[in-house]
């Protein structure tokens, strides 16, 4: 066991002035140094001043040579100053924790925005496929619109022909008939008129051949009643036979009224189809207006909203610029502090050398 009274102290100081001396400071050296001690003491105070001398500054290794109230006052020196500038770094570092801080706030409030911006674009992409699915949609009607327009004017078009080419057929057709009974009506009218002169004809040859030959006109009064018999008869005839042929045409025209009045119903409903066709048309027309309206809105809607997301890229990249300037003020603030350590090395630095020259003086 070692003796009572044998301290560190002691050891370190007979160790100090061995090393002052040109000595290595060993166990036996030191033992016979103190006079006193035993080898276990002396050996564990020894390698505690070794592990101290390793892990000591060089101020504090060339502060050993000097006196112990210079060693004291530059030791308070320095522990004053390191504690400045502990002082000081916690300040510095509780600044930076703060701006730090600050910075990870803005960010997360950048990432939540930037995240906010990504749905909007999500929803914005959405809402834009849903913009041009109705706009196919709406442009696949207007086409089908088309084509029911232009069918629709085709089928116009052919009615409107079919129509004219009847009416004129059905105008000529009357103009003919007409034109036919007209003659008839004429023929016959003639026909009795020729008849009724030769009748006045052989009733004044007869007067006459009465007149030159009474005589002979009693001989021959029975057959001129035959024969103005016969004449009347066939006159009848003829006159029932007339009637006829003016009943047949009367009744051709009749047949001929009814079909034209057929034709004029059926141009009647053709007009009518026309008519409903034009509508329609109208209707067809209205109809692709408002599509096209739709569509111009749709397009509308869709610059604005491209308007707001590029305002909202731009917000973001204007964000993650400030991000980047407060990071890099953050950077200069830490490696001012460093320098200020350095500063303050240096002064302690310039201190130790003043008072390693004031112990010399």
């Amino acid at each position: 066991m070692a003796r009572i009274g044998v301290q560190y102290e002691a050891v370190v100081e007979a160790a100090l002035q061995l090393q002052k001396q040109g000595d290595n400071p060993t166990i036996q050296r030191l033992r016979e140094y103190l006079g006193t001690g035993s080898f276990t003491t002396i050996s564990e105070h020894l390698r505690l001043w070794r592990e101290n001398q390793r892990n000591a500054t060089p101020l504090q290794q060339e502060a050993q040579d000097l006196p112990t109230s210079l060693i004291k006052m530059a030791q308070e020196l320095w522990q004053q100053a390191c504690n400045e500038a502990d002082e000081k770094l916690q300040i510095y570092q509780q600044q930076a924790a703060a701006e730090i801080r600050q910075a990870l706030t803005d960010k997360q409030v950048a990432l939540e925005e930037a995240q906010r911006m990504e749905e909007k674009n999500g929803l914005l992409d959405k809402k834009n496929n849903e913009l041009l699915t109705d706009m196919k949609q709406q442009a696949a009607l207007l086409s089908r619109l088309e084509t029911q327009l232009e069918t629709s004017n085709q089928q116009l078009t052919s009615l409107t022909t079919a129509s004219q080419i009847k009416e004129a057929a059905a105008s000529q057709q009357i103009s003919e008939l007409k034109q036919k009974l007209d003659k008839q009506q004429q023929e016959h009218q003639l026909q009795i008129q020729q008849q009724q002169e030769q009748q006045q004809l052989a009733l004044a040859h007869e007067q006459q051949r009465n007149e030159e030959n009474q005589l002979r006109w009693m001989q021959e009064v029975d057959l001129a009643r035959q024969q103005t018999a016969s004449l009347k008869e066939a006159a009848q005839q003829e006159a029932q036979q007339a009637k006829l042929t003016l009943k047949q045409l009367e009744e051709k025209l009749i047949a001929s009224q009814t079909q034209l009045q057929q034709q004029a119903l059926t141009l009647q409903a053709e007009q009518l189809q026309v008519t409903n066709l034009l509508e329609q048309q109208q209707l067809l027309k209205a109809a692709e207006l408002l599509v096209r309206e739709r569509l111009s809105d749709l397009e509308t809607q869709l610059v604005e909203k491209q308007n707001q997301l590029q305002d909202k890229q731009t917000q973001l990249v204007e964000k993650q610029a400030l991000l980047q300037e407060k990071q890099t003020t953050w950077a200069a603030k830490l490696e001012l502090a460093g320098l200020a350590l350095a500063d303050k090395d240096k002064e302690v630095a310039a201190l130790k050398a003043t008072l390693v020259k004031t112990g010399k003086d």
